[in-house]
């Protein structure tokens, strides 16, 4: 993960759901410092917990946020098909996380 991309989105991401660091921080319980380090690329490193629950306040993946994943370059894929409790196959109904639109 190219940690320079990876706090450039964080505080694109921060930004359009118009929160300060300071409530980002609150919101995630990542120390504030960490967040204004990893914007402005003086941290390298950041533990998968605390990426993972930026990520969740922010409404995006890991992989959104790492810059490892962008929808424009996924290939169209079918849904994967799922079997109920009485075998019949049926397909996978999308999550979508709150507050997020699509």
């Amino acid at each position: 993960m190219n940690m320079q991309q990876f706090g450039q989105r964080l505080k694109t991401f921060r930004q359009q759901r118009r929160l300060t660091q300071r409530e980002l921080a609150q919101r995630s319980g990542v120390p504030q410092p960490l967040i204004s380090d990893l914007e402005a690329g003086k941290r390298e490193g950041v533990t998968l917990e605390m990426a993972w629950r930026l990520a969740r306040e922010l409404s995006v993946s890991l992989d959104h946020l790492a810059g490892t994943w962008d929808k424009a370059e996924e290939p169209e894929r079918a849904a994967p098909v799922l079997e109920t409790r009485r075998g019949r196959p049926r397909k996978a109904t999308p999550v979508v996380p709150a507050g997020v639109r699509g």
